[in-house]
């Protein structure tokens, strides 16, 4: 991983973050099957590998992200040689001690370099220190690369939700205790 440093953003830093690359490619899509009786309901997810490797849109609209900053719990931004090349939003909710990463977006580039679990393992400090307990992450169930980090940093799934984004998609959810 490179050697990179984690600060709180301010309002100079979103025009060099707005023109990140916000999408992403992906090569499998992690399917949904919903088995419902009067009885039962199972709930499977299968990763299946797409006849082609595919670029994703982001869900959610880049105004909307930067709109509100300054409510967020935290807004970190990952720097090399003193130039943003990530970033990641987290809001909360207080009452039940729970943190979410409503966004994390790495500069294309810079992508898959150990970046984002660098801003994880920041957040999660932070987190710790505001005494939060719980760190969930969100995500579109096309985003292979980032179920594959948040497997592999030792969130689990922990559920799901349909039509969750602005466009629409269905949002997975991992989580892990912050401490």
């Amino acid at each position: 991983m490179p050697e990179i440093k984690i600060r709180s953003a301010n309002p100079n830093d979103i025009e060099t973050l707005s023109v990140f690359e916000h999408g992403y490619y992906s090569e499998f899509v992690w399917q949904m099957s919903l088995d419902v009786s009067s009885e039962n309901a199972q709930v499977e997810f299968r990763r299946t590998q797409l006849p082609r490797r595919v670029f994703v849109s982001y869900p959610r609209n880049k105004a909307a992200i930067f709109n509100d900053i300054d409510q967020a719990e935290a807004f970190l931004i990952a720097e090399l040689a003193d130039r943003p090349v990530g970033y990641l939003k987290i809001e909360t909710q207080k009452e039940s001690n729970i943190a979410r990463v409503s966004d994390l977006v790495i500069s294309a580039p810079m992508r898959r370099q150990g970046i984002a679990s660098g801003l994880l393992f920041a957040a999660m400090d932070l987190l710790t220190y505001r005494h939060f307990n719980t760190l969930v992450l969100e995500m579109q169930s096309k985003n292979d690369p980032a179920i594959k980090m948040a497997n592999k940093l030792g969130f689990t799934f922990c559920g799901f939700r349909d039509h969750f984004f602005p466009n629409q998609e269905l949002a997975l959810f991992f989580s892990r205790f912050a401490r």
